[in-house]
């Protein structure tokens, strides 16, 4: 492991400690165990966004995924209604709804990688669109069907459950980032995804299959947005329009204090996670002290930056070293 992903993790580490004591001195009762389940059950959803974010950027070509709240919401609506019209009685409810919401992120995905590869637009312009896309597509569907998409007494209980006193979805939630922290750093399709992010033309002497490996970067992260807006239904009770919308650039944000290059190449899923608890932890705190969203905004905004700051310093040394 590097000097660099150390001292990132352990920098986020210390913020989250210093967030938890600062509000706990601040807010009596803001790290009991009550607070401290709901803020890992928020965080795990920014975590899980996260996700599809770190594969999209560093696919490389300046990738951002701007279509991950639009799929969380074609997903979260989709999985609703199959639950709500599958056979009652049978345990086929909550299979039959991740597998359509995870079918239709892929077609969202395909679309969104074939567009940026083959037909060369840019990523920011093309998950755009496709956000729109999705969400016109939502309201025609909506009001032309009227289906039942509140969530069933099985997504209620997913979400709600908790295993050893950690939230269910919390450990869903571990296991998710234990895997595409492995696949990321040692699988040989996460070194592929990383070359390719890092140099293309390298890659592509390479024998990688550059355009193969983006296709399937923002298939998996629009299947993953999906998922993640099926859970989100069982954790507010129904899905609906915009459910996903709040994610999006708050994805990026985690992303990019993780440590991830939005050029591509660079990227640690284990800094993405810790920054989604400091985020959460933060705007928790923020929420208590009845901070104004200008405030806020603030807040955030000159976090961004001094983090956008250390990548960049990091980018730098590392190409002066070079």
């Amino acid at each position: 492991m590097s000097a660099t992903l150390t001292s990132r993790r352990m920098l986020l580490l210390v913020l989250v400690v210093l967030v938890m004591v600062g509000g706990q001195w601040a807010v009596p009762g803001f790290t009991n165990a009550d607070q401290l389940g709901n803020q890992l059950k928020i965080a795990t959803f920014l975590g899980l966004f996260g996700i599809s974010q770190t594969l999209a950027m560093m696919a490389g070509g300046q990738g951002l995924d701007l279509s991950v709240g639009a799929v969380a919401t074609l997903g979260g609506i989709i999985g609703a209604a199959v639950i709500n019209v599958a056979p009652a009685g049978l345990p086929v409810g909550l299979p039959l709804a991740l597998v359509a919401a995870a079918l239709c992120g892929a077609l969202v995905g395909v679309v969104n990688g074939c567009g940026i590869t083959v037909f060369k637009v840019p990523p920011l312009v093309m998950t755009l669109a496709m956000a729109s896309l999705v969400d016109g597509g939502l309201i025609v569907w909506s009001s032309l069907m009227h289906v039942n998409t509140a969530a069933s007494t099985t997504l209620v209980a997913l979400a709600g459950r908790s295993v050893a006193g950690v939230p269910s979805i919390a450990v869903l939630w571990l296991v998710a980032g234990t895997a595409v922290w492995w696949f990321l750093d040692r699988s040989a399709w996460g070194r592929r995804l990383m070359a390719t992010g890092a140099n293309p033309t390298a890659a592509l002497l390479t024998g990688a299959r550059v355009r193969a490996v983006r296709i399937a970067a923002y298939t998996a992260s629009a299947m993953i947005a999906a998922l993640t807006g099926v859970l989100l239904v069982g954790y507010v009770g129904q899905a609906f329009l915009g459910l996903g919308s709040g994610y999006v650039l708050t994805s990026v944000v985690v992303a990019v204090l993780g440590g991830v290059s939005l050029g591509g190449g660079r990227g640690d899923y284990i800094a993405v996670a810790i920054a989604a608890l400091f985020i959460t932890a933060l705007t928790s705190l923020l929420t208590a002290l009845q901070i104004g969203e200008a405030g806020r905004q603030c807040i955030f905004g000159a976090t961004l930056i001094v983090f956008l700051t250390m990548n960049g310093w990091s980018v730098g040394r590392r190409a002066m070293a070079a």
